[in-house]
């Protein structure tokens, strides 16, 4: 379960109703994340960093989202200093190493307050819109002069029917920068860990293998199988080594290609992240013969939206065929990609029996 801390004014509080009627309360209801609501009515940009600073957040919130800027605009705060006070904020959250939402202000059914409303909002985008995630809420609002009436009480507070398609809306919205902030992560810690393996390749043996499904490359330290991937290597590439594991390896993937084995007994010495790691373990649950979703795997795994992070877990599979990644299809039956080519996901997926 993902946490976000969402800080803000009364349009997080759900002003004039309670948290509970707020939109970040309905967006819980379209999509497996808990909305933490500190909004406080009434309270400017700077009021909310300053109460951001100083509230002990639970360890596992890693996201913060920020709605700001309509009270100052009606108190009469110049925009430059609204601006300081967000750029203040973004370096705070870069500091502590939080992943930010900037949610845009709403345009308001008051014409006076839109000038420098949309002036904070285009701002906000120009400078921000590489750094974090910027969401924009206003077509689940209104666009036009006479929605926006209709959708709010007093010309900035929305009703309780608007809040709740906030929700509806921004409910997506938010997944896709919990799975986009997830995916970087897992990029940043796998190039830590590549870089780590890579240093203790001189331990290293490998060999080569010829399949009917073509070439495999195959190595080895002294714990365990490090990689099985397809290679356009010629078989002669390598010479015989002592690594006891290769030869156990070699004969095991000969009796596969022969339907001879349906499982594998072989040691395995791989690293990735925790999160790899889990879906790994859950491709080897895979029985011979049979295929999984990804979206199948992600919900294993406890999060069904975590489709891509799944992916790309599986895309970064060292041990073809023995952590058979190769048993993961798309919906609807659709063969997606394969690190040795659709082709060859399609031939070992025959050899097992699978009708596709």
């Amino acid at each position: 379960m993902n946490y976000v801390a969402c800080f803000g004014d009364s349009l997080i509080q759900g002003y004039p109703y309670s948290n509970q009627n707020s939109w970040i309360a309905e967006v819980e209801k379209y999509a497996e994340v808990k909305m933490l609501n500190y909004g406080v009515c009434g309270e400017c940009c700077d009021d909310i960093l300053a109460r951001l600073k100083t509230t002990t957040l639970p360890e596992h919130v890693h996201h913060i989202l920020f709605l700001g800027g309509a009270n100052d605009v009606i108190e009469g705060k110049p925009e430059k200093y609204i601006l300081e006070d967000i750029a203040k904020l973004v370096k705070w959250c870069e500091e502590k190493k939080y992943n930010l939402c900037i949610v845009l202000p709403l345009i308001s059914a008051e014409p006076m307050l839109n000038v420098q409303l949309q002036s904070i909002g285009r701002a906000v985008e120009e400078k921000y819109s590489d750094k974090v995630c910027i969401m924009n809420l206003q077509p689940a609002v209104g666009m036009s002069s006479l929605e926006r009436r209709l959708a709010y009480l007093d010309g900035v507070h929305p009703k309780a029917t608007t809040y709740k398609t906030m929700g509806k809306f921004a409910a997506p919205l938010v997944m896709e920068w919990l799975e986009k902030t997830a995916m970087a992560k897992l990029e940043e810690v796998a190039q830590e860990v590549e870089a780590v393996m890579e240093e203790g390749f001189e331990n290293i043996a490998s060999c080569l293998l010829a399949t009917p499904a073509g070439n495999l490359r195959i190595s080895a330290s002294n714990k365990g199988i490090v990689e099985i991937a397809f290679t356009d290597e010629d078989v002669t590439a390598f010479s015989e080594t002592e690594n006891k594991f290769l030869a156990e390896a070699c004969k095991q993937l000969q009796e596969y290609f022969a339907k001879e084995r349906t499982t594998f007994d072989l040691p395995l010495d791989v690293q990735g992240t925790e999160y790899q790691e889990k879906v790994w373990e859950e491709l080897k649950k895979i029985p011979y013969g049979e295929v999984r979703t990804y979206r199948d795997i992600a919900t294993a795994l406890g999060n069904p939206n975590a489709v891509r992070a799944v992916g790309m877990a599986n895309n970064r599979n060292p041990i073809c065929i023995v952590v058979p990644c190769h048993r993961v299809i798309g919906k609807n039956n659709k063969l997606t990609g394969y690190v040795g080519g659709v082709e060859k996901k399609e031939y070992l997926l025959k050899l097992e029996g699978v009708e596709l």
